[in-house]
């Protein structure tokens, strides 16, 4: 038996899909396929019902994941237990978001690839949370407060955001004619739209929904309407104007630097972390507001 197709048993028995599972490994979905269908040769009983509506766990298949997440649970931590008594050289996988690690731990963690040889970097841009405890990722960047017990955290900064529109949006519109680009709904998107209601006394109309940071830019500069967006992107951009700055401090965000306490032995990855503290070190007070 290939132990790694446990993996993939219980990605698929979480995700319920192909296409979800394939996503979450970064695989083709025929390969997941391909793996299911060779671990229940292996083991030799059915796992799946290859359903319409997606792949349904059967009874033998649910019987198994609890032993499947027992034995993931001690490969996981014989790897991570290896790897924080490596040296300082191997792959150290970095989840951070898109934009915030372009923008603000790129160039730093760049530094620190050209002083070390013997290291390699994986950067994660998703924003979805990475589950550390399966080694989806060696450390990652946050912008929302860590929940997972057990998980070695630290606060890196705190960003300021703004309300911004294209340069002479407001001047072209009527406010009353305003939109607003916004946020997918989730908890970060209900915050930034109801702090644009606290700071303009209504609720603008929002036509133009989007699930990262980038693409709600591009809307804002392609002059659609007015968004929320962080201090450290807004204030570069000269194809925006800052309309209003979050300087009571209402919608500030949290980066987080997390880590799993096994891998935080790897001198790659405490390379790592020095450098990403480092990084939010330099990040200039005038985003910090």
């Amino acid at each position: 038996m290939n132990w790694n197709d446990l993996r993939y048993f219980l990605v698929l028995a979480d995700e319920g899909s192909l296409s979800g599972a394939a996503r979450r490994l970064r695989k083709e979905h025929t390969t997941v396929a391909r793996r299911i269908e060779a671990l229940e040769l292996d083991v030799g009983t059915k796992l799946f019902d290859r359903l319409p509506r997606g792949w349904q766990l059967t009874t033998a298949g649910q019987n198994l994941v609890p032993v499947a997440e027992r034995v993931e649970e001690e490969a996981l931590a014989f790897e991570r237990q290896a790897k924080g008594d490596e040296a300082a050289h191997g792959v150290v996988r970095i989840s951070v978001p898109p934009v915030a690690g372009r923008v603000l731990f790129a160039p730093r963690l760049a530094r620190l690839l050209t002083a070390h040889k013997g290291l390699e970097f994986e950067i994660i841009g998703a924003a979805n949370i990475v589950n550390l405890a399966r080694r989806e990722a060696d450390i990652a960047v946050r912008m929302v407060t860590p929940r997972e017990p057990g998980l070695i955290t630290r606060k890196l900064v705190e960003l300021g955001v703004g309300l911004y529109g294209a340069v002479g949006y407001r001047d072209r519109v009527p406010s009353r004619d305003w939109e607003f680009c916004g946020y997918e709904d989730t908890a970060y998107g209900a915050s930034k739209k109801e702090w644009v209601r606290h700071v303009l006394g209504r609720e603008l109309p929002c036509r133009f929904r989007a699930d990262d940071t980038e693409t709600v830019r591009q809307f804002i500069a392609a002059g659609h309407g007015v968004g929320v967006l962080p201090r450290y992107l807004g204030d570069r951009d000269e194809q925006l104007e800052l309309i209003h700055a979050d300087i009571d401090g209402k919608s500030r965000e949290t980066g987080w630097m997390v880590v799993h306490p096994d891998m935080r032995r790897s001198p790659g990855v405490r390379l790592v972390m020095d450098a990403l503290i480092k990084a939010a070190d330099e990040i200039s007070e005038e985003f910090q507001v």
